[in-house]
């Protein structure tokens, strides 16, 4: 995935970044020194009043923490190995080859909320500016615009995990995969690559044939020797015949033979 693509989903954040800093600029020069926020109508009095440097304040502390808040998330998402993230068809997108379109959905996903989060908080600055005199300082108009955006928080949050994660056609799928070269290093198998052989002259060269016909009936008298009973002895030599016959079962005793011919005087 390259830069440009990286930086893709941070654009809303960016756009309405932009937006609240202009308009937090604008109310810091508009508004009066002391600020309501609400009016109530029923007793004339008033809710959430400060004055404007508190205001403006208050609303660069919220823009800076709802900043922070978006890079610690991405960061988040970033690193957090597959295996731990929640996702709905997990089977379908934790594989190697839908892992990136998943990271980068999540990163659209939290871009977008985090833009809804600072559009409304520059809203509420244009509430505040707009309802300080005139026919506009009635009490539902801050909490009309409050209620908007839990509404919108709510229903993102529910399409999110319903159809934002519907499973990619295969097609579809296919030409994202080839599109991305992380995607493709990760479903690049890790079996080693075994070379072929080459094909030159010697591989179609057909093998030689004997000079000398094979005999068709064996030769009388030549067969094998046959296995010597005695380790050591060369095969085909036939056994030497001892003085008292072939022994069988343990040797004897040694005794003396005796002599012809009786004693000598």
């Amino acid at each position: 995935m390259n830069l440009v693509a990286r930086l893709r989903p941070a654009v809303p954040v960016a756009v309405a970044l932009v937006g609240v800093l202009v308009m937090l600029a604008v109310a810091s020069r508009v508004l009066p020194g002391r600020v309501v926020m609400v009016h109530l109508s029923e007793t004339g009095g008033s809710a959430f009043a400060a004055s404007r440097s508190d205001v403006v304040l208050l609303g660069a502390v919220l823009v800076v923490g709802i900043v922070v808040t978006w890079l610690v998330s991405a960061l988040f998402l970033a690193v957090t190995p597959v295996r731990h993230v929640l996702v709905p068809h997990a089977a379908f997108w934790k594989q190697p080859t839908n892992r990136a379109e998943m990271r980068r959905r999540y990163a659209r996903y939290l871009a977008v909320a985090t833009s809804a989060s600072l559009w409304f908080l520059a809203a509420l600055f244009v509430v505040a500016t707009v309802s300080q005199s005139g026919p506009l300082t009635v009490w539902w108009l801050p909490a009309a615009v409050s209620a908007a955006f839990v509404l919108f928080v709510l229903g993102g949050l529910v399409w999110v995990f319903t159809a934002g994660f519907t499973p990619i056609p295969p097609g579809v799928a296919a030409r994202a995969a080839a599109s991305d070269p992380e995607a493709r290093v990760a479903s690049r198998p890790s079996t080693p690559v075994v070379e072929t052989l080459r094909s030159g002259p010697s591989a179609a060269r057909p093998p030689r044939a004997s000079a000398r016909p094979p005999s068709e009936t064996p030769r009388i008298g030549t067969a094998p020797p046959a296995a010597s009973p005695r380790p050591g002895r060369a095969p085909g030599r036939p056994a030497t015949p001892t003085g008292d016959g072939p022994r069988k079962g343990p040797p004897r005793p040694y005794q003396p033979r005796p002599r012809s011919g009786g004693p000598r005087g």
